[in-house]
């Protein structure tokens, strides 16, 4: 946090606490590592240390946010937290800076009795089947049903941020998660950096995933696909964005029976390192945040 308060940032509490949950889940590819492209973003003026979103248009069932480089996570967390009276309400935000996880803000809602559906778009790092031109994000997207069920995932095997985990960190990566330049699939971080990740179910998952981006961008009135940015290369000011829809329910909540459902792991591992009072960042993360000490 000294980090973030050393350059006069609005909620820094609430990103700490989102990149250290985060790593706790097990979402270490959006943890501590995501400070780094933040850091640089605020240095750089890309990304604004203080809130300056401008509500486009407002009704009683929806809400439309220009986010004008600020720091997303902070203006999502205070967006949630807004009281909504109808039985259906959409939160659509283009232009803030990374959000981090999804899950962390369908938790929340769902914990308070509120199912919810967020989706949003980035930088594209996902390939078109049978290429290495990058198209897409990953397309992530996340469910959140009370009191505690939560999905968070992508269209997409991994995200971009785990495959620089292992570059940083000097491991190989699994095969069937991206390609080189070549378009070949690789085991090499670098190369696939380089190249880009598949996309998930082939074909099927590649349109799924463009016709997510497409509403999102349509929603938001984000940018879309190859012309999304700054989101991981904050060099430049972001232009992606994200759809929030949460609903009142008159039903009672349903949940399945099969024991294996996403999410309930993620939380088993936060109650762990809670127990224990450890949580482990690598040596090679913790020299790269000591470059930005001011």
């Amino acid at each position: 946090m000294e980090l973030l308060d050393r350059r006069g940032v609005q909620g820094s509490e609430v990103v700490v606490d989102h990149f250290i949950e985060a790593e706790m889940k097990g979402h270490s590819s959006h943890g501590v590592q995501r400070m780094i492209p933040l850091l640089r973003g605020l240095d750089m003026g890309t990304v604004k240390r203080a809130l300056d979103f401008r509500v486009e248009r407002e009704t009683e069932s929806s809400k439309f946010v220009d986010g004008n480089s600020s720091i997303g996570i902070v203006l999502w967390d205070l967006l949630i937290k807004e009281r909504r009276d109808s039985d259906v309400f959409l939160i659509a935000v283009k232009n803030s800076s990374h959000i981090g996880y999804l899950g962390y803000y369908t938790s929340r809602l769902a914990s308070k009795g509120i199912p919810s559906i967020m989706f949003g778009n980035a930088e594209p790092s996902v390939v078109a089947p049978g290429t290495s031109r990058k198209i897409l994000s990953t397309s992530p997207i996340s469910i959140g049903i009370p009191p505690d069920m939560v999905l968070d995932m992508s269209l997409a095997p991994t995200s971009r941020g785990r495959i620089i985990q292992a570059k940083r960190r000097g491991e190989r990566i699994p095969l069937g998660w991206a390609v080189g330049p070549d378009g070949g699939e690789t085991e090499d971080p670098d190369l696939a950096l380089k190249g880009g990740i598949l996309p998930l179910g082939g074909r099927k998952g590649f349109f799924l995933s463009l016709f997510l981006d497409m509403l999102t961008a349509t929603l938001s009135g984000s940018e879309l696909s190859e012309d999304v940015v700054g989101v991981l290369d904050t060099t430049k000011r972001p232009n992606k964005g994200e759809v929030m829809i949460m609903f009142n329910y008159h039903h009672e909540v349903k949940h399945t029976s099969w024991k294996e459902v996403p999410g309930r792991h993620g939380s088993k591992m936060m109650e762990e390192v809670k127990r224990s009072g450890y949580l482990e960042l690598d040596d090679s993360l913790l020299s790269s945040l000591k470059e930005f000490q001011v």
